[in-house]
This record gives C-alpha cells, sequence and structure tokens, in this order.
C-alpha cells in the first residue's frame, strides 16, 4: 500500500474511533440500521438477478434486522452475562475445593484464583442489569483503542514515507 493509502486509513480509523467516543451507543444503532438497509439492498439486487431465494432470505434478514435489532443485541448481552456468571461461579467453587482438597494453604494462590472469578461475577452482573450502560462501555473502549491504532498507524505512515 502506498503511504497516501496507509494516511487516509490512518485517519479513517482515527475518524472512526472519534466517532465511537462521541456517539457511544448510536454507533450501534447506526450498524443495525445500515446492516439492516444494506441487506435489503443486496436483496432488491438478488431479486433483479433472479436469485429469488437468496433475495427473500435478504429482505427477511434485513427486515429482521431493522426492527428487532436491538432485542436481538440485548438477548445475546444477557445470555452473555449468564454465561460469564456460571463459568465465574464455577471457578469460585473449582478454587475452594482445590484449597480444601490441598490442605495447604496458600493464601497468595487462593487469592490470585478468585480475582478473575470475582471480576466475572461483577462484570456478569453488569452486563445482565445494565446491558445500555455495558454497549456504551464497550463502544467506548472500542473507541479509544481504535484512535490510538489511527495515532500510531499515521505516525507510521509518516515513518514509512521517508
Amino acid at each position: 500500500m502506498k503511504t497516501t493509502s496507509h494516511l487516509i486509513s490512518a485517519v479513517m480509523t482515527l475518524a472512526l474511533g472519534i466517532l465511537f467516543v462521541i456517539l457511544k451507543a448510536d454507533v450501534i444503532g447506526i450498524c443495525i440500521t445500515v446492516l439492516g438497509v444494506a441487506l435489503i439492498v443486496l436483496a432488491v439486487l438478488d431479486l433483479v438477478r433472479g436469485a429469488i431465494a437468496s433475495g427473500i432470505i435478504k429482505v427477511l434478514l434485513g427486515a429482521a434486522v431493522l426492527l428487532i435489532g436491538w432485542l436481538l443485541l440485548d438477548i445475546a448481552l444477557l445470555v452473555l452475562g449468564i454465561v460469564i456468571l456460571v463459568y465465574s461461579i464455577s471457578e469460585v467453587i473449582r478454587t475452594i475445593v482445590a484449597v480444601v482438597k490441598n490442605r495447604k494453604i496458600r493464601i497468595l494462590a487462593t487469592i490470585l484464583g478468585l480475582i478473575e472469578p470475582a471480576l466475572g461475577i461483577v462484570a456478569s452482573c453488569f452486563l445482565i442489569t445494565s446491558r445500555g450502560a455495558a454497549i456504551e462501555w464497550t463502544v467506548i473502549v472500542a473507541g479509544v483503542m481504535l484512535i490510538i491504532n489511527g495515532v500510531f498507524a499515521i505516525i507510521r505512515a509518516f515513518v514509512h514515507e521517508k
């Protein structure tokens, strides 16, 4: 890729990261809308080309994304929260059972073995009870990562230019 292409890509990454941080959860709504509309446009193209089955499937998927996109996202976050909660509780139980069976009390190892599940329990409760805030924080973190990536890509574009 040419330096100009690297620079354009870096600036677009930086701009996308800034949009993620500024718009937060609205980014998800925009993505859901764009995905639904794109599926419907692709469906129309398929129908014009004569691919009836593919066109009908894409129309149905596009309509579903537009109509119940947020509901599907909420369900996915709820399921993810429950899975993380079950996993974290099982890890707490596994660690306690290992400590009881071993009879050698290694306090530091036990504490370290319980930190990850404790964080998992907190994160899962966050996902289960406040999915909107979880979405916003996820988008903000993704935005910050994109901004960092964009800045480093701009630096790389100028370094490779020389």
